[in-house]
């Protein structure tokens, strides 16, 4: 299962129906949330709200459509330490990043000590790994036991995270990055549940990358079908529009999902969701 919100802004007229982010931008925006089934296609979520409508909020929305066994892959910002206590009770296995902000620690001699990113760092550079695992727990009361995946990021990568890092903190008035935040930012940190013989640390990144097949579908959804392109209109026929696209986008879905489906069967060949979708809008489907 994987899940993702995509935002678009409109005439802040309706900001009281959908209230956006303020700022520089218009004071009314759309947060759409989308949540389908890799393997079968199965849409779980399709729900239209207004953006402060926050991921974080809705992280636990469709938590009882899980079963257990499942894979649950999302983005760190659904991924709270409550719904990954809800998560491990229900035996739903789940791969997402850490939150910057979230506590790591290792159990040593029956004491719980933070990870040292630094020493981290240097013993893998002095030992030339470009990953590794630990047994770790999260956060300072839940101590939540899982695998964290330790990947070495190239020098380059990590400038341009702290570069972004520094751009963000100086737009919202913050002060420095602290020394761990830039101790953390040489890594990309994985989390799983899933034992070894399930999930192998060399497939954890591969399977995390499916999470970016969602934003494929974003990008068809605005490029191709505009459902972001809304004029100054009214409450109903904004509402309207919206949800004709998104009935388009469903019944191409469906077919699109069955016909990628066989031609994977007979030929073994993928097919462009991307390239479907316009066939379809060019032959009005």
């Amino acid at each position: 299962l994987i899940k993702d919100s995509v935002c678009f802004q409109i005439d802040e007229s309706l900001k009281e129906l959908y209230k956006g982010s303020g700022g520089s931008g218009s004071a009314a925006a759309i947060r759409i949330q989308f949540e389908y089934d890799v393997l079968n296609g199965v849409i779980n979520d399709l729900t239209v709200n207004a953006f402060n409508d926050q991921d974080a909020t809705d992280s636990l929305a469709t938590i009882e459509k899980t079963q257990a066994g499942d894979l649950v892959i999302r983005d760190l910002a659904y991924m709270s330490l409550e719904l990954l206590k809800r998560l491990i009770e229900k035996v739903v296995l789940f791969i997402c990043r850490v939150n910057p902000t979230t506590k790591i620690y290792e159990l040593i001699n029956g004491n719980y000590e933070e990870l040292n990113f630094d020493t981290i760092k240097r013993s893998m550079t002095k030992q030339q790994l470009p990953c590794l695992e630990k047994q770790v727990y999260l956060g300072w009361s839940d101590k939540l036991n899982v695998r964290l995946m330790i990947y070495l990021l190239p020098e380059e990568i990590v400038n341009e995270r702290l570069r972004k890092a520094r751009r963000n903190n100086n737009k919202k008035g913050r002060g420095q990055i602290s020394k761990q935040y830039q101790a953390r930012a040489h890594f990309n940190l994985f989390i799983t549940n899933a034992d070894k013989d399930v999930i192998p640390i060399e497939k954890v990144y591969l399977f995390y990358k499916l999470r970016w097949q969602i934003e494929l579908m974003f990008k068809i959804w605005k490029s191709l079908c505009n459902i972001d392109k809304v004029k100054k209109v009214k409450r109903h026929r904004l509402e309207c529009y919206i949800y004709s696209r998104l009935i388009f986008i469903v019944f191409a879905w469906q077919i699109i999902w069955i016909t990628a489906t066989v031609l994977f069967a007979i030929d073994n060949k993928p097919l462009s969701f991307f390239k479907t979708y316009k066939t379809l809008i060019r032959n009005k489907l």
